[in-house]
């Protein structure tokens, strides 16, 4: 291995419901990283919490060893101290293999953490924390941006506050509900856009569609309420539009004094009336192949798997770029790093386009997406632009002045 080389740490996982796509977002990450360039040092978090490294990690099969299967890799910690170098080995195993080769070190050095989490504790500030206590370099959204993104609610008002198109909504806690259910429903009910049915219940703080409820009475909103406690402590119900239309679009930062590119815009194809987890995830499966369907619809592993057209031509050009504008904008205010997926959602019936919601580390990193933009931006190049971004973030927070001694005491 080149000297020349960054290591990167790509950190998969964690204790979430979309655990298992995380691994598959991974492993994506993995494959196309330019080698030339960077050692990717895969790093599984299991729901344990427990960390663990090894080229066994690199095979998909290998998860459906554990866990009898930990005995094959290394367990491994980052502490939250600075200038801890890397991962700490935890009971270090002997003749344990990375890289190819043997590593006796006890400290894996590491250049760069590159998160690949999807939903809490990985996505949503949390590990972004560890980072910042760490002191070492990370690619993407940094601790405030992402807990604004994953936080449905905050980061509707946010964005509304800089004049960029929000549904209204109303947050449910689930303490509250089990307190006073009448309440909840009155309260619901009285808040302004959501007098009349259906609603959308969704839990406030999770993606890829896990626990969202459409309710089109008062029993079906109590179920939905229900359903949704079971994902998350908080819910947030916003009005159904009938007539709807999706539309996402990914941002991508770009070098230092640059202004962050824009993708082309999509419009997910749903089998239903909504995206469901399955619509996502599992309706391309094995087999499908890896190349475009008719009228630029493809179906790939991992998020890219689900039903899409990519860039429209029957789209309003106006439409295409409010929604490309307000995701540049918005990326800007909420302080967003590496590439990120905006959501939209259009009335069709009363022609109106809303900010739905934040990915900040977007299924298979929107790289298809890129793919159709103009120039194209290929998945090695996406990767790249999020690690030099990490590392110039990093040096710049090494110019500022934090030990000011003991003066007060």
């Amino acid at each position: 291995m080149s000297a020349d080389k960054k290591k990167v740490a790509v950190l998969f996982g964690g204790r979430s419901s979309e655990h298992e796509i995380s691994i598959i977002t991974a492993s994506e990450i993995i494959e196309a990283m330019d080698r030339s360039l960077y050692t990717p040092v895969p790093v599984y978090i299991a729901m344990s919490g427990a960390w663990y490294t090894g080229d066994k990690l690199l095979d998909r099969g290998f998860y459906k060893t554990l866990p009898s299967g930990f005995e094959k890799v290394q367990e491994v910690v980052l502490y939250p101290t600075p200038g801890n170098r890397g991962l700490h080995k935890v009971k270090a195993k002997k003749g344990f293999s990375l890289f190819g080769g043997k590593d006796e070190d006890d400290i894996i050095a590491i250049d760069v953490f590159y998160p690949a989490f999807h939903g809490p504790y990985g996505e949503d500030g949390c590990i972004q924390g560890l980072f910042e206590m760490a002191d070492v370099a990370y690619t993407g959204c940094g601790v405030l941006s992402s807990a604004v993104a994953m936080d449905k609610y905050f980061c509707k008002a946010m964005l509304a506050q800089h004049d960029i198109p929000t549904l209204p909504g109303v947050v449910i806690d689930k303490k509250e509900l089990q307190k006073n259910l009448a309440g909840v429903r009155s309260r619901i009910r009285s808040s302004e856009g959501l007098e009349e049915f259906p609603l959308f219940v969704k839990p406030l703080r999770l993606g890829s569609s896990v626990g969202v409820g459409k309710a089109v009475d008062e029993a079906s909103l109590d179920g939905a309420l229900a359903n949704v406690f079971r994902y998350d402590t908080k819910a947030i119900v916003e009005p159904c539009i009938s007539e709807l239309l999706e539309i996402n679009v990914s941002v991508l930062e770009a070098g230092e004094g640059e202004e962050p590119s824009v993708s082309v815009v999509e419009v997910p194809v749903a089998s239903d009336e909504t995206l469901t987890y399955e619509d996502k995830y599992l309706r391309g499966g094995k087999g499908k192949g890896k190349g475009k369907a008719s009228s630029g619809e493809q179906r790939l592993s991992g998020m890219a798997g689900l039903t899409r057209v990519i860039n429209p031509v029957d789209l309003d050009v106006r439409l295409k770029d409010d929604v490309r504008s307000y995701a540049k904008k918005a990326y800007q205010v909420l302080g967003c790093g590496g590439v990120v997926r905006f959501d939209f959602m259009v009335d069709l019936e009363k022609n109106r386009l809303y900010f739905n919601e934040l990915n900040p580390l977007p299924g298979s990193s929107a790289f298809y997406l890129w793919a159709e933009s103009d120039p194209l931006v290929l998945y090695p190049e996406i990767i790249s632009r999020s690690i030099e971004g990490a590392l110039a973030r990093k040096k710049l927070r090494a110019g500022i002045q934090s030990d000011l001694g003991f003066r007060a005491l």
